[in-house]
């Protein structure tokens, strides 16, 4: 598998777990620690992605 399209199927994955964890967070803010913890999984997706596209530009 190429390179490009192995960082592809990164950057496809973090925008399908974006999607859960934006849904998952939404409806569960009333819990603190799921809060808490969506938070910290969003956080951790958008560096994940950032990094798989500054791959896509070299």
């Amino acid at each position: 598998m190429a390179r490009n399209t192995k960082t592809l199927v990164g950057i496809i994955m973090g925008l399908i777990i974006l999607v859960a964890d934006l849904y998952w967070t939404y409806t569960s803010y009333q819990i603190a620690l799921w809060l808490a913890l969506g938070i910290i999984i969003l956080v951790a997706d958008i560096i994940w992605l950032v990094i798989d596209a500054s791959f896509l530009k070299k």
